[in-house]
């Protein structure tokens, strides 16, 4: 038996996807504007964050574009 996903199961998980990749682009976005613009200082924790959040905001993209049936299944 296949294991055919049907169109809409397919835009759904790649709408998913976008969205993880706009929120963590949002996070890097405003991390740096703390941190470089007004001149916060980053606590210990925050460092730990953003060492998990920045590379999802190019690994993300690479599984959107160019858009590939098999890395996005639901």
């Amino acid at each position: 038996m296949k294991n055919e996903t049907s169109p809409k199961t397919i835009q759904r998980g790649w709408l998913l996807l976008f969205l993880a990749w706009i929120i963590a682009t949002s996070g890097t976005l405003t991390s740096l504007f703390f941190s470089e613009v007004i001149q916060l200082p980053v606590c210990s924790l925050c460092w730990y964050q953003r060492i998990c959040m920045y590379p999802l905001v190019l690994i993300f993209p690479l599984a959107l574009f160019p858009y590939d049936q098999k890395v996005v299944l639901c």
